[in-house]
């Protein structure tokens, strides 16, 4: 019996798979967090950067494997090592810039020094402060596992855990739509954007893992905020929103999707032009709605489509906390769900684009990025994240269980797209299986 159990609290039964329902506690139970931050985060593979993000020896990053700060670093061998960003001396961190190039990195509370490999290079005056000390057996402690897929690279603390190749699965294919759409794979452009959620970290895995269905309420409010009344019409109906050809992908690894798979008219320039980014509204989107529509044939070959099936055009969850949207009017990008606690999350995104893509095309992209999804979806998700969480949070709201039942039964295989799938966009499958994984 685990630690959970012996507090009275047991994961398996917070998850009912077969009857949809999940109980509320695993968004608001200060012991369901402990759990995850020392059971499912070192156990998983996390994403720690992107490779474009390194140019040359001594790039890094500093990022987060669950509440433990890292950095990632290109060593002078050209790999890609991380390390907890944590002092060997008194535990202190040796890094405090978001990125950067360095040869060394030093603590600023007593000195001590690493190399870019995680070697302790000394500290003041060592001769006479630690005349005898084997640095070697006090350098930054390394994240055991570091395993790159076309270009997005994991970290995983568990050294018996399988393969990132392995883990991925089936959502390996769903993930070629983005970073292999296009020869040369993709690179991130722009900045990252970071912002702070009142919020459980799984109301937004979960909700990037299939939820379509919010779309319909929560974002109905932007085509109008974004309209250009000389444009065509730049929203649809419900009932046009559910007519969308779609599919939503789930596994036994908790990994899930939720995206377009047919053509959608985007309005163009000379006319009415077939792709799968949206109604265009701006000069911007526009551009870039046009690259996606040119491009699409040269994406479906290389996934092994046919010319008349689309790839998808959607959200999606690598298990537990990487998430994506690709080619949602235009805008893909990739980020990560940080947990703060049991009700607080950080959300790191950045823009990504095809490398080969032209620097029209990529300037567009990250204004576009500015409006859609940061400028506005962002906020409207983070507003239903944080009422979830303070409704959740009373003593009464937490005993309920919730309903995640919509499509229960419908999944089935595919002919055209891989894994287990619901043969709709709307539904909660890719959820279910999220919560069956955590459990």
């Amino acid at each position: 019996m685990d630690k959970l159990q012996r507090d009275g609290v047991d994961p398996g039964e917070m998850v009912d798979i077969a009857g949809g329902t999940v109980s509320a506690q695993v968004f608001v139970d200060r012991r369901i967090y402990e759990g995850e931050v020392t059971k499912v985060f070192p156990r998983s593979w996390l994403y720690l950067a992107h490779e474009s993000q390194f140019k040359r020896s001594g790039d890094f990053i500093t990022t987060y494997m669950g509440e433990d700060g890292v950095i990632v670093v290109q060593q002078g061998d050209g790999r890609i090592g991380a390390f907890l960003n944590s002092c060997a001396h008194r535990g202190a961190s040796v890094c405090k810039a978001d990125l950067g190039n360095t040869s060394v990195f030093v603590c600023p509370y007593h000195g001590w020094s690493y190399s870019t490999s995680g070697e302790l290079r000394g500290m003041p005056n060592q001769s006479s402060t630690y005349p005898d000390l084997d640095k070697a057996k006090w350098g930054l402690s390394p994240v055991p596992r570091v395993e790159s897929y076309k270009g997005l690279v994991f970290g995983c603390f568990d050294e018996a855990a399988p393969s990132l190749r392995d883990c991925l699965g089936d959502m390996a294919w769903y993930l070629d739509a983005l970073v292999d759409r296009q020869e040369g794979g993709i690179e991130v452009v722009g900045g990252v954007h970071k912002i702070r959620v009142v919020g459980n970290w799984k109301l937004a895995a979960e909700q990037f893992a299939g939820d379509s269905y919010h779309t319909i309420t929560t974002h109905s409010s932007v085509p109008g905020s974004w309209r250009d009344p000389k444009r065509a019409k730049t929203s649809y109906s419900v009932s046009e929103f559910f007519a969308q050809p779609g599919r939503q992908f789930s596994c036994r690894g908790g990994h899930g999707l939720s995206g377009f798979t047919g053509a959608v008219p985007v309005q163009s320039k000379g006319g009415t032009a077939t792709g799968y980014s949206g109604k265009a509204v701006s000069e911007d989107f526009q551009i870039v709605a046009d690259y996606f529509t040119s491009t699409m044939g040269a994406a479906s070959k290389r996934l092994g489509l046919q010319a008349e099936h689309a790839p998808p055009d959607g959200s999606g969850l690598v298990f537990p906390n990487f998430a994506f949207l690709m080619g949602v009017n235009g805008c893909s990008s990739i980020g990560v769900f940080h947990p703060k606690g049991p009700g607080v999350f950080e959300f790191w995104r950045w823009g990504v684009v095809d490398k080969s893509a032209s620097p029209e095309v990529k300037t567009a992209m990250i204004r576009c990025l500015h409006v859609w999804p940061v400028g506005l979806g962002d906020a409207d998700d983070g507003e239903n994240w944080s009422s979830v969480q303070t409704r959740l949070s009373g003593p009464m709201s937490r005993q309920r269980r919730l309903n995640y039942q919509m499509s229960l039964g419908r999944e089935s295989s595919d002919p055209v797209y891989p894994g287990i799938i619901n043969p709709s966009i709307v539904g909660e499958y890719p959820q279910r299986e999220f919560f069956r994984r955590w459990a």
